[in-house]
């Protein structure tokens, strides 16, 4: 189903928050807008994958994800095969600006909710305001604030990739990457697969990308464990490590820190590394052997 609302100019003027727009399980067929769109939107993955791309980057949209576009912006989006389906909502407001600014959703790019269900519960109340006979822009405010508000909490930005052009070899190790990031992934393995040298393959990552292929690999294993800390809190350290591609616990531990500031305990109760405490009696000899 999909909704189109229309706003007044009197609304516009008094009303903070305004919904435009409200699909469900809409079949999203391939789209490209050079000079972006007037108002916000809101995708949520339903199933199927697929990519956007904004203003140079670009990004997957898997199921159980959003995507956020802000207004004007250039983008495009489109299936990496097969039926893409997704939610959706557009909507606009003098306090959009800079509610999704302090809310961290201020910018355009892939997200992970860590409450899809409660996202969705509010997705389908606005669905239900904007299929009235009559829609109230101001009952639509309050459940639209309310689905960025808790949209919000705990939110996880993906990391953007460039959108490669050339041979097409860079994207394609990207996207196997994305998908096998849990696997023994290895230099000659990756040459194996793609029937090139492994010094080819560095080259020609690193001059697409600006960094190398096992640094890209390790930042996308290090979001995966970020999420799966949070999302999993009974988890063991040793799983958590495991389904992220690491199979040693020190290690995930020792990039986990140089690449967060936090250890992955820490991380999951939101408590970051501290510098140790400077000595109150710098000036005294310890007592205790060194």
């Amino acid at each position: 189903m999909r909704y189109s609302i229309h706003v007044t100019r009197r609304q516009r003027e008094r009303i903070p928050l305004l919904l435009r727009s409200v699909g469900i399980d809409h079949l999203q067929e391939p789209i490209r807008r050079p000079q972006g769109f007037p108002i916000w939107q809101i995708f949520y993955g339903v199933s199927g994958n697929g990519e956007f791309f904004t203003d140079g980057t670009r990004a997957v949209l898997r199921p159980g994800q959003i995507a956020v576009l802000a207004p004007h912006t250039r983008h495009g989006y489109r299936s990496l095969g097969g039926d893409w389906v997704l939610h959706y909502l557009g909507f606009e407001g003098l306090l959009c600006q800079r509610l999704l600014a302090v809310l961290g959703l201020g910018e355009s790019g892939v997200y992970i909710p860590a409450d899809p269900d409660r996202f969705l519960e509010h997705l389908h109340g606005l669905e239900r305001l904007a299929s009235a006979a009559e829609v109230s822009q101001t009952a639509c405010s309050k459940e639209l604030y309310a689905l960025l508000l808790d949209l919000s909490v705990r939110l996880t930005r993906l990391p953007d990739s460039d959108a490669i052009e050339g041979s097409g070899l860079e994207k394609e190790i990207v996207l196997y990457l994305e998908d096998h990031f849990a696997e023994d992934i290895s230099l000659d393995s990756l040459s194996e697969r793609f029937q090139r040298t492994p010094e080819y393959l560095c080259s020609l990552f690193k001059a697409a990308t600006g960094e190398s292929i096992m640094h890209y690999l390790r930042r996308i294993r290090i979001h995966q464990a970020k999420i799966r800390l949070m999302d999993a809190p009974d988890a063991s350290l040793s799983e958590i490590a495991e389904s992220c591609g690491f199979h040693s616990v020190s290690y995930f531990g020792k990039v986990f820190r140089e690449a967060t500031g936090f250890t992955p305990q820490g991380y999951r109760l939101g408590k970051a590394l501290q510098p140790p405490a400077p000595d109150k009696n710098p000036g005294k000899n310890s007592s205790k052997s060194i």
